[in-house]
């Protein structure tokens, strides 16, 4: 499964999201809005803000027992 389809399978739970900037990894606890190849589009509940982010940078996205881990080089 990829991970558009991993995101958009949510349907608007909330999802531990784990994305990765620059030299560290960053937490968010999100409700995705929309997933597509470039882009991943959601609410950081603990921000309170609407974010977006290169779907390229998704480590890690878990709801319930839907998972995406990125494959190791």
């Amino acid at each position: 499964m990829t991970i558009t389809q991993t995101l958009n399978r949510t349907a608007g739970r909330f999802t531990t999201l784990v994305v990765n900037k620059g030299a560290a990894n960053n937490t968010f606890c999100a409700q995705i809005t929309g997933a597509t190849e470039k882009t991943v589009r959601f609410y950081d509940v603990n921000a309170d803000a609407n974010r977006v982010v290169p779907t390229s940078s998704v480590v890690y996205a878990r709801s319930g027992k839907v998972q995406y881990r990125k494959p190791r080089k």
